[in-house]
């Protein structure tokens, strides 16, 4: 794939990734209830914000890298008519090193480069931490699901999630 057009997808997956928080939070439960599991998990609010919107990315990023290698285009086009639960689905059937080999090489910021780090570590952890990664793909999988599920067409898609996000002005 060409690096070039892999960066633009990443960055389109994401700029998704972090609209869909605030998509989701429409329900206002649904903040309440995703701070008190950080909480209960050791995760402060703002970091395990960050890291369900970087599992978000590296979900729709693996989705694209796997339809590159199916043949198929890898392009922002073809992320934006992927069916989120296409997205969701793939939380599945990959195993956690399959998520994060749809890792880019280079972060954009230290920011991404940090929380990319920590989902690689929480790969490795033990005990009551190495929950934390299942708890992260779990709330990603709920999410798009949940964002599907209140789409008036048959298949929601990403493109469709990033017009939802235009038209509630969170994305640039």
């Amino acid at each position: 794939m060409n690096s070039a057009r892999d960066k633009g997808v990443w960055r389109e997956c994401r700029a998704l990734s972090q609209c869909l928080l605030p998509l989701i939070d429409q329900d206002p439960w649904r903040r309440d209830r995703r701070h008190d599991e950080f909480r209960e998990r050791g995760l402060g609010v703002p970091e395990g914000e960050r890291l369900l919107g970087t599992f978000a990315a590296l979900t729709m990023h693996t989705v694209s890298l796997d339809s590159a290698v199916a043949g198929r285009p890898a392009n922002v086009e073809a992320l934006h008519a992927t069916p989120l639960h296409t997205v969701a689905q793939t939380l599945m059937n990959k195993r956690d090193h399959e998520l994060l080999a749809a890792a880019p090489t280079h972060a954009d910021d230290d920011a991404e480069e940090r929380d990319l780090a920590t989902l690689r570590l929480l790969t490795y952890r033990t005990g009551h931490a190495a929950h934390v990664f299942a708890y992260l793909g779990s709330q990603v999988r709920a999410t798009f699901d949940t964002l599907a599920g209140r789409s008036r067409t048959t298949t929601a898609t990403c493109g469709d999630l990033r017009r939802w996000a235009s038209q509630a002005k969170r994305l640039p």
